[in-house]
């Protein structure tokens, strides 16, 4: 059997397999609401009503809908399958299997979290890492314009990619503008029809973002807890408050110490990231899918400071898995009731692996040559 051959077949069989899941795990968490804001669409209405958080193009999987109810589910499923036989692929041709495996296991293909929320639950972050890893290998390939019109998509799916497309566009202090443009053309053109459909609604989004209090595997959550519990609810709460301007300090930070380390693209979109992720007030937990998509490629690069990197995620990645084993194992269900405790407490542990992560990524070992 050719070299090539087995693994596709393998791809194949479990991707049929994701699909299955995908159909058992009927309709279930946030895809009750993703119906309910999709119905909105099709009656003409504003789909930023309830607590939709997203962007435009949320709205268009409304237009599955007629088809059968978990067509959207599928269609989402079935991008995130594409994307990873893609990434499997171009992983297969760069390296042997054996110096990537661990990586691409713990990180994506073997990880609950991904597993979970892509399939069981649908949840959309399956289609923004799906987005994410085609932009990857867009980027590897120098097709600028491809990465930035997939990155504009994933931004006008779940607004949190556009922190990600500065760091793809920038390589050892070199900048390539026509991925940013790209990228800042899709999302006006995207912005630009839901104006047209949609007026101003869309900022409702945005407002409901902004407006959101701490919540799980988010440090400020515990922090918050305690807080009000002592009596500082005021102190507290102004930390949530102003949570916004703080991670937007981290994210120029990040871009800063990025250029200043003459940091790989990808490398720099990784550790920037988890920076992001650790220090935002909404910790749901299915935020981390796109960061480990891209945990997984990172063998991609063939560097060592790549395989450092991804070596330093393994723990929070294994912690992720976990916790989501017992997010939709353990009763009752989604660490509710008698587990809440859980809810307000585990951001002190995600905190502390990912600040870990990086803290042990920046010693001198780890800086690139100039």
């Amino acid at each position: 059997m050719p070299a090539m051959r087995r693994p596709f077949l393998v791809l194949v069989g479990l991707s049929a397999l994701a699909l299955l899941v995908t159909t058992l795990g009927g309709i279930r968490h946030d895809y009750i609401y993703y119906l309910q804001q999709w119905q909105l669409v099709l009656d003409r209405a504003d789909p930023w009503s309830g607590n939709n958080a997203y962007g435009p193009l949320h709205n268009a999987f409304a237009l599955l809908l007629p088809l059968h109810q978990l067509a959207p589910k599928l269609v989402n499923a079935a991008c995130l399958l594409i994307a990873n036989a893609l990434l499997v692929t171009a992983l297969l041709r760069a390296r042997p299997f054996a110096e990537w495996r661990t990586t691409y296991l713990v990180a994506f293909a073997a990880n609950i979290l991904v597993l979970v929320s892509a399939f069981w639950l649908g949840l959309n972050d399956a289609f923004v890492a799906a987005l994410l890893i085609g932009a990857v290998l867009a980027r590897r390939d120098d097709r600028m314009l491809l990465a930035g019109l997939l990155l504009g998509l994933a931004t006008l799916d779940k607004y949190y990619p556009a922190l990600l497309i500065p760091f793809f566009a920038l390589d050892v202090r070199v900048i390539q503008p026509r991925l940013i443009l790209t990228a800042i053309l899709t999302v006006a053109v995207g912005i630009g029809i839901a104006i047209w459909l949609w007026g101003s609604a869309w900022l409702e989004a945005v407002s409901y973002g902004v407006s959101r209090d701490a919540t799980i595997l988010s440090i400020l959550r515990p922090i918050t807890e305690l807080g009000r519990r002592l009596g500082a609810g005021d102190a507290v709460d102004l930390l949530v408050r102003f949570n916004g301007p703080l991670v937007l300090l981290i994210w120029l930070t990040a871009l800063v110490i990025a250029w200043l380390r003459r940091d790989n693209w990808l490398i720099a979109a990784c550790w920037g990231f988890l920076a992001v992720l650790l220090t935002y007030k909404v910790g749901n937990q299915q935020f981390w899918v796109s960061w480990l998509a891209l945990i997984a490629c990172l063998p991609l690069l063939n560097l060592p400071e790549a395989d450092r990197l991804a070596r330093l995620a393994w723990p929070t990645a294994i912690f992720l898995s976990l916790f989501e084993f017992g997010y939709v194992v353990l009763q009752p269900e989604y660490y509710q009731g008698s587990l809440h405790w859980i809810v307000d407490t585990v951001g002190v542990v995600s905190f502390a692996l990912g600040v870990a992560a990086l803290c042990l990524y920046f010693t001198p070992a780890s800086r690139p040559p100039s």
